[in-house]
């Protein structure tokens, strides 16, 4: 409990007391990681600010970087979203359906995205923080969907010592793999929406003619009224 309320005061318990440098968590690298984790809305909270001015200044900041980073974001996104719709055209000038087509789309990306967001990192996080595989895999999920628990987070407990803006760059893989997150959501949202949009139409289509036989039958049965009946005798 003292380990963890000296994190979050801001020093780092683990480093050597007799150096003559002080070590604290809020070196520069450290300090571009925690901003990006307030603009994403991740929030680990192993490190907050203690002061008054900067409780402010962050609430401030949270404020305008909350929609700026949305917009990065979404400018991300779009070129990823440009890189799908050309992968998606390939595919159907080489003869493939535009359903198949959007469907092969979402399996490439998800896999790509599993494989690079999700596979690699935690090889990484093997090295510089001591975890398991598995731990690393769950890190990398919790911190993609923006949940954060904040059981583990990088730079707390390292075992080897990266280089300086190591989590500057576990900042940068946040933002792809957070817009590679949102693609994947949209691609899914627009393949649902096209079998929503089949489907409708399919059942329309099966109303209509429902309706339309129904006419039939009532006009012929109003026909069949209107013709007076002949009576026939056998001489």
């Amino acid at each position: 409990q003292v380990v963890t309320e000296a994190v979050k005061q801001g020093l780092n318990p683990l480093e050597n007391r007799t150096s003559s440098r002080l070590h604290t968590n809020w070196n520069f690298g450290s300090a571009f990681f925690f901003a990006g984790t307030v603009v994403t809305t991740i929030g680990y909270g192993t490190i907050a600010p203690r002061t008054a001015g900067g409780q402010m200044f962050c609430v401030v900041y949270a404020l305008f970087g909350i929609p700026f980073n949305i917009i990065v974001l979404s400018q991300v996104g779009k070129n990823l979203s440009l890189w799908c719709k050309q992968f998606g055209k390939c595919l159907v000038k080489k003869g493939m359906k535009k359903r198949m087509a959007k469907v092969v789309t979402i399996i490439f990306f998800l896999v790509m995205g599993i494989i690079v967001f999700l596979g690699i990192p935690p090889l990484v996080f093997i090295n510089t923080e001591c975890w398991t595989y598995g731990e690393g895999v769950y890190y990398a999920f919790i911190s993609l969907s923006t949940i954060g628990f904040g059981d583990f987070v990088v730079g707390s407990e390292r075992c080897t010592h990266p280089f300086e803006g190591f989590r500057a760059l576990v900042y940068f893989w946040i933002i792809f793999g957070l817009a590679w997150l949102s693609l994947l959501i949209n691609l899914l949202i627009s393949l649902l929406e096209d079998t929503e949009k089949k489907i409708a139409k399919d059942l329309q289509k099966k109303l209509q003619h429902r309706k339309e036989r129904s006419q039939e039958t009532a006009l012929k049965q109003e026909v069949q009224k209107s013709v007076p009946k002949h009576e026939t005798s056998v001489i």
